[in-house]
């Protein structure tokens, strides 16, 4: 894999992982700084 599909593919997973409840739990907290709870949804 060559650096930029590296990059391509981080990217979509990031974006995969930028749609869960977990995330925007994560969000939220860093935000309000305080430690998230994760549920794993």
């Amino acid at each position: 894999m060559s650096l930029e599909q590296a990059i391509e593919s981080e990217a979509q997973a990031q974006a995969i992982c930028m749609q869960t409840n977990d995330f925007a739990r994560a969000y939220h907290a860093f935000v309000a700084k305080q430690t998230p709870e994760f549920k794993g949804d």
